[in-house]
């Protein structure tokens, strides 16, 4: 599956249409539509949200009931630990056991992972509006192998089945694609690479395009490239025995713009390799989003025991008390080895906080009423 259909289909053009509706209302920065996107996602998801904040606090509530389950099992299986086949049928009735209790408590283990798996497609559609035209230069790629004569049979010209997303400034779409995804020429060869639009209401001139090779390296040992006036490409086959990988940059088509501390919601990463440069708003966006994971995984953990011997002593507790330290910690240093264009990390941090203040109102409301039922 393509999965910048999302974005073509939707993203873009729901962003733009959110931008020129707040734009009335004088909030002009892109930054406002993302915030208030997150916010009506948030809103639809409020039912599922509740419901999962729900099965995690009756989880905390039961807890005591399950520990002594399993404790009851440890007894049993080493009463029984020379017998491997009364150990399996052990199990598996305790299994059995365990999803009537979940049945008749009404708690789904897995309903915490709903929300997220709902959200998926947005941040992913996200990532890749951010990570492409309008925001920056979108890369499209042609692989160039060159055979000796002796090898003419191989030659061959293989058809692009792919196509990127071009955005110009007032927001309208286009998919461009090349005119072959590789080609083998034979040496002294010479093939014109042609870009066509696809689809789409943007107009787009190839002029435009900024041609090299992969890596943004000028030259190649094996094929030379040449622009033609008319913005296409013209690639000759020079030596034998190797490869080389041609880009066609579709260019950026919007002016960086920025919200409060955020420079620009195309970049990527603390550091620019490029440029050898620290991003600093990107950085406090990663700070954010630690903060971020850090309350709702505090909003979202048991009361621990006051003695910390009484936490020691028991693995389950220990384990929770270690996730909700840790937690923050792992998602945040992903941000630095995975990182996500700022347009996507402001998503995030918004959503994170937004879920923060579902999770402190449920709860709220849920805390005494729950544990009322299951006393």
């Amino acid at each position: 599956m393509d999965i910048s259909v999302i974005t073509y289909s939707v993203f873009i053009p729901l962003l733009n249409e959110l931008h020129t509706l707040l734009k009335t209302i004088g909030l002009n920065s892109l930054g406002w539509s993302i915030v208030f996107l997150t916010a009506i996602v948030k809103l639809i998801l409020t039912p599922l949200t509740f419901k999962q904040i729900k099965s995690t606090k009756k989880m905390q509530v039961v807890q005591p009931k399950l520990k002594k389950l399993q404790e009851d099992l440890k007894k049993k299986e080493e009463k029984f630990k020379d017998n491997p086949e009364k150990l399996k049928d052990l199990r598996s009735s305790f299994q059995q056991e365990m999803m009537s209790f979940y049945k008749d408590n009404k708690i789904n283990p897995l309903g915490g992972c709903l929300p997220l798996l709902v959200q998926m497609p947005i941040l992913i559609g996200l990532f890749w509006t951010f990570s492409g035209t309008p925001f920056k230069d979108q890369p499209i790629f042609m692989d160039v192998k060159v055979v000796k004569a002796a090898d003419a049979h191989k030659k061959e010209v293989k058809a692009s089945t792919k196509a990127e997303i071009y955005v110009n400034a007032e927001g309208k779409r286009a998919r461009i694609a090349l005119n072959s995804k590789s080609v083998t020429l034979l040496e002294g060869e010479e093939f014109i690479i042609q870009p066509t639009k696809l689809m789409g209401d943007a107009e787009f001139d190839n002029s435009l395009i900024k041609w090299g090779f992969f890596g943004d390296k000028k030259e190649n040992e094996y094929v030379s490239l040449e622009t033609l006036p008319d913005g296409t490409a013209k690639v000759l086959a020079v030596k034998a025995g190797g490869t080389a990988k041609v880009q066609a940059y579709l260019p950026a088509s919007q002016q960086p713009e920025s919200f409060f501390f955020i420079k620009d919601f195309g970049t990527t990463g603390v550091y620019d390799v490029k440029k050898g440069t620290f991003n600093f708003d990107v950085l406090i966006l990663v700070a954010l989003f630690g903060f971020s994971v850090w309350l709702s995984s505090y909003l979202n953990a048991p009361k621990f025991p006051d003695d910390p011997k009484k936490i020691e002593e028991d693995p389950q507790l220990m384990m929770q008390k270690t996730m909700t330290s840790m937690m923050p910690v792992m998602m945040t240093g992903m941000m630095f080895f995975i990182p996500l264009p700022t347009g996507a990390l402001l998503y995030m941090i918004v959503s994170g906080f937004i879920q923060s203040g579902q999770t402190y109102y449920a709860m709220k409301h849920y805390d005494k009423k729950l544990t009322e039922q299951a006393s």
